[in-house]
């Protein structure tokens, strides 16, 4: 997928400006922060190291004669021995102090650091592609509503909220969900779910609870991973379809109004996304959420020098573009549905 020209002009202005080559720093100096402490650090132990070198070998060399004693000489050892003794209590206090503060003061600055990316670099080229457009950083997609249409997880991680602020409603997130096991050597981080999570408004004739998730086969089992099964008062259903029934598991509490709602035209749409993506979708009588598992963040700053290094702002576009085309898809998908919306 490629920008217009006119979008691509429109972006490189923006990039030129001095608002965005400020924020882009002050996002960089978030990012580097740790290497450049990790940096002092080591020139610190550096500086100590050759002062206790050079003291040491000042002094050996006197002692064995080599050199001869001297008012100059004396000065010289004593300047590298109180030179040392102020390195050795520097890194001392330095460590002392950034194992008290360093920690909250890295999760401080990593919040910072996702709110400036979306609201100073993001938001800006969403508003180019899109120009009622807005990103949300103070709210979540509802949790409750988001869990519905991901597998169940132990911890949920969002992106600030994407919204196009049209006629659909329609919004977006980059969600990680994660759970924490333990191994061999310690707790391991468990990805349950990376990609986009989506919601419009249910303006459409579907009743009830609706809810469709991906299926694997392994040898003759088949599964449907963590996700949530059926709904109060649900239950499980088939459709006519083989291959429809192979690939996904559909979930409902309004079996009359879902089966009007999975047409021949649905049911194809549904069985060509196996392919490319695991999709998920869950309704109720007010939205409708849909999940895009495709192991990748859309929205993410980059996390650390060499992403940053390979950051361009047409990428970013790009990927923004995309997440709503395959958003318009869905829901192009939806309306086009006959006897339905």
């Amino acid at each position: 997928m490629d920008l217009s020209q006119e979008e691509l002009k429109k972006i490189n202005d923006l990039h030129n400006t001095a608002r965005f080559q400020h924020s882009w720093k002050a996002i960089r100096n978030i990012i580097t922060w740790k290497e450049r402490v990790q940096h002092y650090f080591a020139r610190n132990m550096l500086l100590l190291f050759f002062c206790f070198l050079f003291g040491g070998g000042l002094m050996l060399l006197t002692d064995e004669g080599t050199l001869s004693h001297s008012i100059l000489l004396d000065k010289i050892m004593m300047l590298l021995v109180r030179l040392g003794i102020f390195f050795l209590a520097l890194h001392i206090l330095s460590v002392l102090l950034y194992s008290l503060i360093g920690p909250g003061w890295e999760a401080k600055q990593r919040a910072k650091l996702r709110k400036l990316y979306e609201c100073d670099i993001l938001a800006p080229i969403l508003q180019i592609l899109y120009p009622s457009s807005e990103i949300d950083t103070e709210h979540d997609m509802s949790p409750n509503n988001v869990k519905e249409v991901v597998p169940i997880s132990e911890y949920y991680i969002q992106s600030g909220i994407l919204k196009l602020n049209d006629e659909r409603d329609l919004q977006a997130v980059d969600l990680y969900a994660y759970s924490v096991i333990k191994g061999i050597d310690g707790y391991d981080d468990v990805t349950d779910f990376l990609g986009q999570v989506y919601s419009i408004k249910n303006t459409f004739s579907l009743k009830g609870e609706l809810r469709i998730v991906p299926t694997e086969h392994f040898l003759l089992f088949e599964t449907q991973g963590s996700y949530p099964g059926t709904m109060q008062d649900g239950k499980k259903i088939d459709v006519e379809d083989i291959q429809h029934n192979e690939h996904y598991n559909i979930y409902c509490t309004n079996e009359q109004s879902t089966r009007k709602f999975l047409t021949p035209t649905v049911i194809e749409w549904f069985n060509n996304m196996t392919s490319d993506c695991k999709f998920s979708f869950y309704s109720n009588e007010s939205q409708i959420y849909f999940a895009n598992y495709n192991d990748r963040y859309s929205f993410a700053v980059p996390k650390d020098k060499k992403s940053l290094k390979e950051w361009r702002i047409e990428d970013a576009a790009i990927k923004l573009k995309y997440a709503f085309y395959f958003a318009n898809e869905v829901t192009e998908m939806l309306h086009k549905n006959e006897g339905f919306s």
